[in-house]
């Protein structure tokens, strides 16, 4: 069936709306771990309790509310999705969702994606909140992200990062026996060039 006139220019204007979008440059690492590290990170100590929860089936806008924190400032969409193509993501059978709290507050969190077939899993995303930021939660986090990715039955464990995220990240990924295996340059959209998602669109 040929495409009608409707559908050519629906594709012309979403051609013209890609080439006006603000691209990035950006260079991402892809880093791996191929066994379960022998100590983990100790609890900081920040006078409150420290503690690292999974969340089931977290609601999407709770979600937005974390993702948003975290990776506004480093051009953070592919989860800038509607609601039910984002509920399918972060609530599939293959998604692990973490909460870090001090005391009462949240401080950070990390995504586990899951792939037993092949024995991986991979840390999807991962940050501090900015308020938590130089008190050494990192570590811990990271540390505890990883503990999970092999609690799941993984023999290999990946992270990405790339030149837009924090400054400190690559460093620390190594840091905890992280190994980098692969580099490539991307374009990516600037944040502000990415429609907020519509509640309820498919």
């Amino acid at each position: 069936m040929g495409l009608g006139a409707g559908h050519a220019r629906g594709n012309r204007a979403r051609d013209r709306a890609l080439t006006a979008m603000r691209l990035l440059t950006t260079r991402v690492t892809s880093l791996e771990m191929r066994q379960r590290p022998a100590e983990p990170a100790k609890v900081p100590e920040l006078g409150a309790p420290v503690a690292i929860n999974p969340v089931r089936n977290m609601p999407i806008e709770r979600y937005r509310t974390l993702y948003k924190a975290v990776g506004a400032a480093h051009h953070w969409t592919s989860r800038l999705l509607p609601d039910a193509r984002l509920k399918r993501e972060i609530h599939g059978a293959r998604t692990r969702l973490f909460v870090m709290t001090v005391g009462a507050a949240t401080a950070g969190w990390f995504e586990l994606e899951v792939r037993r077939e092949i024995d991986e899993a991979r840390i999807v995303h991962f940050g501090i909140m900015p308020g938590f930021r130089g008190r050494g939660l990192a570590h811990f986090m990271l540390s505890q992200a990883i503990l999970a990715g092999f609690a799941e039955g993984a023999t290999r464990l990946t992270i990405e990062t790339n030149t837009l995220d924090h400054p400190a990240a690559l460093k620390l990924y190594v840091s905890h026996g992280f190994r980098p295996y692969a580099t490539r340059d991307v374009k990516t959209p600037a944040i502000e060039a990415v429609r907020q998602p519509a509640r309820g669109v498919s």
